[in-house]
């Protein structure tokens, strides 16, 4: 069985949140979870089908960095990769932790 992470014990501070995500809706946030987990499942369904998961990855993240810069500029679309890099490597380092504890 899955163990629920806290991920604000591991953090030292927690991240700014921003103006357009303090604006959205309990709908809105919903649909967005729903998008991106949907998003998600797919990509992960098709790295494995292929046996490519590489591939995946980086034709993904190229159309994330390519529509996010169009959408937003560099600045934001680097913070934002940048973390998603800082979350994985969270999870990695909670992850070793559990592994360790057990």
């Amino acid at each position: 069985m899955a163990e629920i992470i806290q991920f604000n014990q591991y953090l030292g501070k927690t991240a700014n949140t921003s103006d357009d995500v303090m604006s959205l809706s309990k709908t809105d946030i919903h649909k967005v979870e729903k998008i991106r987990d949907s998003i998600e499942t797919a990509l992960e369904t098709f790295a494995i089908s292929e046996n490519m998961p590489l591939t995946v990855a980086m034709a993904a993240g190229r159309y994330a960095a390519m529509r996010m810069f169009q959408l937003q500029g560099r600045a934001e679309t680097m913070a934002f990769m940048n973390e998603c890099i800082v979350t994985a490597e969270l999870c990695d380092d909670i992850s070793k932790q559990l592994d360790e504890d057990a």
